[in-house]
This record gives structure tokens, sequence and C-alpha cells, in this order.
């Protein structure tokens, strides 16, 4: 017989009668009517706990989810081999057909050593399955997360995955770049973990418009991409533009300016510029431009004069390179440089941003 190990069980015999007569088989029938097995702390036939034994105590319930089994080999607990009670799901590289009344409805497909994924049977074809993240709110997050371990944030109501020690949104990658409408930047960052402001470090790419590069950067790009006509090539990263122009002689179409009306002009006039509407006439604020050149009619007199010009008769032409200003208006200055023109479209502005 094997050596049998000590319990906390206690065999308890009732008395015989006082007046039992018999024979010896008669007497150890009678004891052993009057025996039970008994334990003062109740009885287990196996532990449950998180500390492993030290000797075998029978099955061990490892925190109360996990059976191990005692190993005289090893001599210590391990884990138990069920897989020979458990036929819950097959693993292969191909489907499994129509599977029968006892077989499993779970199936692992497989390609050389990798797992590509679990599929179920829904009655008329094997199909795939993923597993549904927990969710709560950004407060509920695992605290010691694992690399990739997903979880659904129900404050932001997207699904994210620890990478590369921090949370991020599943969907994007680095470098991608996206508009928000948030209209306080710490929010839109709030609702898109893993994505930072686009012009963080680089204040030269602030409040520009986004256009469609068509090479690569630098001297020698391997992408290059044709343009219509009209479009300039642009190599990604470029910065063009301006939002406000002063436009230059070599940016102006040729063309007068009429101040005034043309309605005394006539066939005795040396200069002819264009027909003007009766009523519009030309009066200039005072002071009036300080030095002036006056063109008139045959036999007049004709060149520069000095002192402030006036409104002039009907049909006067004043011909100026600067603005008209009548805010800056001086004995001396009466016009001033031309200023700038809105140069840029119709556009809203937006929080950008790029995934990390």
């Amino acid at each position: 017989m094997s050596a049998l190990n000590k319990t906390n069980l206690v065999i308890v015999m009732a008395p015989l009668p006082g007046d039992f007569e018999g024979s010896p088989q008669d007497m150890a029938e009678a004891m052993v009517e009057r025996m039970e097995i008994q334990s003062p702390v109740g009885t287990n036939f196996f532990v449950v706990g998180d500390i492993e034994p030290t000797s075998d105590q029978g099955p061990w319930l490892k925190n109360g989810d996990r059976w191990y089994v005692f190993s005289a080999t090893d001599g210590k607990y391990v884990p138990i081999n069920l897989e020979d009670s458990l036929d819950l799901f097959t693993i292969g590289a191909t489907l499994p057909g129509q599977p029968g009344v006892n077989d499993p409805l779970l199936f692992i497909r497989t390609t050389g050593s990798r797992s590509l994924g679990w599929y179920g049977w829904d009655g008329s074809t094997w199909r795939p399955f993923s597993n549904v993240p927990p969710s709560g709110t950004t407060a509920e997050r695992p605290s010691s997360p694992s690399d990739l371990e997903q979880f659904w944030d129900t404050d932001i109501d997207a699904l994210i995955h620890y990478e590369r020690g921090s949370w991020r949104t599943v969907s994007g990658v680095p470098g991608d770049i996206k508009h928000v409408s948030f209209s306080v930047l710490a929010d839109a960052l709030e609702r898109n973990p893993g994505w930072v402001y686009l012009g963080k470090d680089d204040q030269s790419i602030r409040g520009l418009v986004i256009g469609i590069a068509t090479k690569d950067a630098g001297a020698t790009p391997d992408s290059v991409f044709a343009t219509d006509s009209g479009i300039s090539a642009r190599a990604s990263g470029d910065k063009v533009g301006e939002e406000t122009h002063v436009l230059d002689s070599d940016e102006i179409e040729q063309h007068t300016h009429l101040i005034g009306h043309a309605t005394l002009l006539n066939s005795d006039n040396d200069i002819h510029l264009h027909r003007v509407d009766d009523a519009e006439t030309l009066a200039i604020p005072n002071p009036g431009p300080y030095n002036y050149f006056e063109v008139k009619g045959d036999g007049a007199a004709n060149g520069t004069k000095t002192g402030t010009a006036g409104n002039g008769p009907a049909g006067t032409m004043l011909v100026t390179t600067k603005q008209l200003s009548k805010a800056n208006a001086s004995a001396t200055n009466y016009t001033e440089l031309a200023v700038a023109h809105n140069n840029m479209q119709p556009t809203v502005f937006f929080w950008t941003l790029v995934k990390t």
C-alpha cells in the first residue's frame, strides 16, 4: 500500500449496547454500523487560495479560477491539462466544413505559426469575429495597461489603445493630419489622445492654408507629378503666398485713371482721354496737391506750375503715381504710397492636429 496522507477527518463510533451478545463477526458489523467520519472544521478535498501549498494537498484552485495539481516529478504544483475534457474549438489553416451536432462551433484560423483570428459558426457559415473591448469613462481606463490593450472611452466616444507608453486613438497613423471643429484647443486634444497641434513646434506654418504637394522635398525628388497649365509644382513642405499684396508696375494692366468730366473736350484739345458721365467732376479738397503739371489746349501755356493746384476747369485730369489720401493731406503732401490689398480667398480656420 502506498503512503497515506494525514487529514483532519476523525472516525467516531457510537457505543455498543451493554447487553450485546454475539460472535466476533457480529461484533465487527455492529461496530461498523455505529461508525461515522467527522471533521471539526468541515471537509475539503482540494485547496483554495493564492499561496501554493508546499506539499501535495490535493488539487489546488489558485485564486479561485485556475486549477493546479501536484507533480511528484517537479516537486511542485503545475497547471492541470484539460485538453481532453474541453473540446470547445478547433485550430487549423482552412475553415472546417459544417460542424456536426457534437462538434465545436468555434475555430481559430492559423497560417504557419501565426494566429489569424477567431471564427464562429452562425448556423450556415463560418464568420470571423473579434473581441468586444471593455468600456468606461476616461477615469476608468486601465491603470496599468499592457501594450496594444484596447479600451472604448465613453467620455470621448472613441476606441483607443495603449501604444508606445501612452493612450492613443486607434484611428490614424503617425503623420496623419486632420481638422477638428473645436473652438478651444485643449478640448480638441482631450478628445484626440495621441494627437498634437500641427504648429506646435513650427511657427512658420501656423495660419497657413494646406495645399496638395506635387513632388518630394529636396533637389532630387523621387516622386514628382505633373500639374495643369498655370499651376506651379510645389514640394512637400513648401510655403508660398501672402495675405496682402502691393501691386508693382509690372503687375498692373495698362490703363488710365479718370477724375473729373470730359464734356468740354473737343477737337481743339491736344489730349483725348476718355469720356465720363457729365456729373463726375474733379473736386480736390483743401489743401490741394502742392506743385503740379498743367496741360491745356492749343496755344495755351503748358508746363510745370508751382503753388497749390485748384479744382481746375471742366475737363481737368489729375494724374498721380500715389494714392489720393485726404486724411493725410498737408501743405506739401496730399498723396500716400499705394496700400496693400487683401489677397486671401474666403477661408474658415479650424484647429489642425497631427498624429504622433
